[in-house]
C-alpha cells in the first residue's frame, strides 16, 4: 500500500513550531575489538572540546555529545547514532547536510557498511494560554490539526474532554518504499518550562525494508525528509499552513 498524502512541493516557510530534527541509525551490533582505534579517534577529534577518547568510548559502548544548551546533540553506541538539531540553528533540511555528514561520518570511523534501520523524526510544539483550565482539549486540537486527523482525535478521546496530557499515535506503511509514518499527536498542559500549555505534533517516518547500504543513508534520509514535509500538511488545517508563509 502507498501512502496517500498529497504530494506538496518543498518550500521553506519563515514561521514555523519546529522545535528539532533527527536523524538516527540502527546498524549490526559491532565488537570493539573490531573497531579501527586511530580512525575512530581521528574522527572524535573534530569535537575539539570535548577531549573524547576513542578507547573510553569502546569501553563504555556509548556517548553522548552535546552543545552546551543542547540545541545540537549526537548520541553514539556501538549499535546505534543519532544527530539532533534544534531550531535554530535549524532552518531547513538541506541547510543541514553538513551537520548530518557528522553522523555518516561516524558510521564510516566505525566501519559500518549497512544500517538495519533509518529514522527522520521531526518534533513541533505549538505553546498557547486559555482563558479557563477545564477547556475541552479537542475544542483546541481542531485549530491545528485536519479533519481527518480530528477524527482520530475524537475517537481517542471520548468523553475525557479535559486531560491534563494526552497523546496518541497514528501509523501508515508504505510497501513500495519499505517505510512507515508515524504520527504522534498530544497536548500537554502546564507546560513546566514554557509556563504554558503545548499542542506536540512529532512525525516520523522509519525503514521497514532490507538493510540500506550507508552509501544510501542520505539519499534515503531525503527521500524520507520530504515524505515528512507532505505528511505535515495532511496534519495541520491550511490556514496554519498560510500563517507559516
Amino acid at each position: 500500500m502507498a501512502y496517500t498524502f498529497k504530494h506538496i512541493e518543498h518550500r521553506v516557510y519563515q514561521n514555523t513550531f519546529l522545535k528539532d530534527v533527527r536523524i538516527a541509525v540502527e546498524f549490526p551490533k559491532i565488537a570493539a575489538a573490531d573497531v579501527d582505534v586511530p580512525s575512530l579517534q581521528a574522527y572524535f577529534s573534530k569535537f575539539s572540546n570535548a577531549n573524547i577518547k576513542a578507547d573510553d568510548f569502546l569501553e563504555r559502548g556509548f556517548i553522548n555529545i552535546f552543545s552546551g544548551n543542547h540545541q545540537i546533540d549526537f548520541k553514539f553506541s556501538l549499535s546505534y547514532a543519532e544527530a539532533k538539531l534544534c531550531t535554530p540553528p535549524y532552518t531547513s533540511f538541506k541547510d543541514a547536510e553538513s551537520f548530518w555528514t557528522i553522523l555518516m561520518d561516524f558510521l564510516d570511523a566505525m566501519g559500518i557498511a549497512v544500517v538495519n534501520r533509518l529514522v527522520v523524526r521531526k518534533y513541533n510544539a505549538l505553546y498557547f494560554k486559555t482563558n479557563t483550565p477545564d477547556y475541552d482539549i479537542r475544542e483546541v486540537m481542531g485549530g491545528l490539526f485536519c479533519d481527518e486527523l480530528m477524527r482520530h482525535v475524537n475517537a481517542q478521546v471520548g468523553k475525557d474532554k479535559s486531560l491534563n496530557s494526552f497523546e496518541r499515535t497514528w501509523s501508515m506503511s508504505d510497501s513500495d518504499s519499505g517505510s512507515e509514518v508515524n504520527v504522534v499527536y498530544g497536548i500537554k498542559k502546564a507546560d513546566a518550562t514554557e509556563g504554558r500549555d503545548c499542542l506536540t505534533l512529532v512525525t516520523l517516518v522509519k525503514s521497514t525494508a532490507p538493510p540500506i547500504s550507508v552509501t544510501d543513508v542520505m539519499k534515503r534520509a531525503r527521500e524520507y525528509n520530504q515524505i515528512l514535509f507532505d505528511v505535515f500538511h495532511w496534519c495541520v488545517r491550511e490556514d496554519i499552513i498560510n500563517n507559516m508563509k
